[in-house]
């Protein structure tokens, strides 16, 4: 039976379809929603998403299935193979409720082209954010929306107080990926502190230093923590993450350390995102600008400080990363003017966080 046909036998099992494109962060928060219709419909999620990210992730939650990525949205329809593939395969799924977190046209309009009719979509358009809602609460709220065609069945009642967690099941070959590789690099025994000083905004330009570049931390601070850890934990090692293309800003920090780069490591190269998330379970702390590795710190409970603007677009009541069970510890510029510059935030500060916050809840060994 198609989407486009108007009866459903609402007695037969439904997997429900999740329509999200967003970055790491963006996909490591939605889990919660996954799993959370997972439970209320008792079938795994099929998701509509894009990013190279976004399999290798979605591969270990339990409650994601069948994963449909576009490689543009913003293509012309029939220029863009993926999105005739979506179409078409839409068209073949049997009706069932789709949740739309998304507030952008393209994507209704493909659902729409795919015989997807209104009465199964709930969709973040109806469903605006409330004041200081986080986007984890505001994804669960939709997960318990009912799509008009359901309404009158009493066969999927919501959880109100059911709230997952954002964590992806790892397996036992992740971590022994990761093992290998802190091995190889004479990092086994080491404690491990791990250190996020770009993200994409910051590489994009090839002046980090200009105004639009809101989550830089001067190179000049990464250097003045890196040395305060040394001495306030030798036997640490430093890992830099972040992608290749950051691993310029990463060797720019190495280069001003006076002392001790011996006990740094630029890992820009070398960190999947499985094998990213493999070490946060097992480091004993990170630091980190706002980007998607400072949700992945936060989802696999490794202690994080996490250094946030006070701009009320990237506000921290809405996206700031989740402890689980670790602590986060959000840190922002001393100013109330949310144009503060992130450069405000002292490296004396960060480090004084992050020594109280590990000191109070040492991690135990891996």
């Amino acid at each position: 039976m198609s989407f486009g046909q108007a009866s459903v036998d609402t007695r037969r099992p439904m997997t429900p379809l999740v329509v999200r494109f967003g970055a790491f962060g963006d996909m490591l928060l939605l889990i919660p929603m996954l799993k959370a219709l997972q439970r209320r419909f008792g079938q795994r999620c099929d998701l509509v998403s894009s990013g190279r990210w976004t399999t290798p992730l979605m591969q270990r939650v339990p409650a994601c299935g069948q994963m449909r990525l576009l490689t543009s949205r913003r293509a012309p329809y029939w220029f863009n193979r993926s999105q005739r593939e979506l179409v078409a395969w839409l068209k073949s799924r049997p009706a069932s409720p789709v949740y739309v977190f998304e507030q952008d046209e393209k994507s209704h309009w493909l659902l729409a082209r795919g015989g997807v009719r209104l009465e199964w979509i709930c969709t973040l358009r109806n469903l605006p954010r409330n004041p200081g809602e986080h986007i984890i609460s505001h994804a669960l709220r939709l997960a318990r929306e009912t799509p008009a065609a359901l309404r009158d069945s009493a066969g999927f009642p919501t959880e109100p107080g059911f709230a997952p967690e954002a964590r992806p099941i790892l397996t036992e070959a992740d971590h022994h990926d990761c093992a290998a590789w802190l091995d190889a690099k004479g990092l086994a025994t080491a404690p491990l502190v791990l250190l996020q000083p770009g993200n994409k905004k910051t590489m994009k330009g090839r002046q980090r230093t200009r105004s639009t570049n809101v989550d830089f931390w001067p190179e000049t601070h990464w250097v003045h923590l890196i040395t305060g850890m040394g001495a306030h934990l030798p036997a640490a090692r430093v890992i830099i993450c972040g992608s290749p293309a950051e691993r310029p800003l990463a060797e720019d920090i190495v280069a001003q350390l006076s002392g001790g780069r011996d006990r740094v490591v630029i890992a820009t190269d070398d960190l999947p995102i499985l094998r990213l998330l493999a070490l946060q379970t097992r480091a004993h702390s990170m630091v980190s600008v706002n980007t998607g590795p400072a949700h992945g710190a936060a989802a696999m409970g490794c202690p994080l400080v996490v250094l946030y603007t006070r701009r009320p677009d990237r506000g921290a009541d809405w996206y700031a990363p989740q402890p689980t069970t670790a602590p986060v510890k959000i840190l922002f510029p001393p100013s109330p003017d949310p144009e503060a510059e992130l450069g405000s935030i002292t490296p004396d500060t960060v480090f004084n966080a992050w020594r109280e916050m590990t000191d109070a809840a040492p991690r135990p060994p891996p």
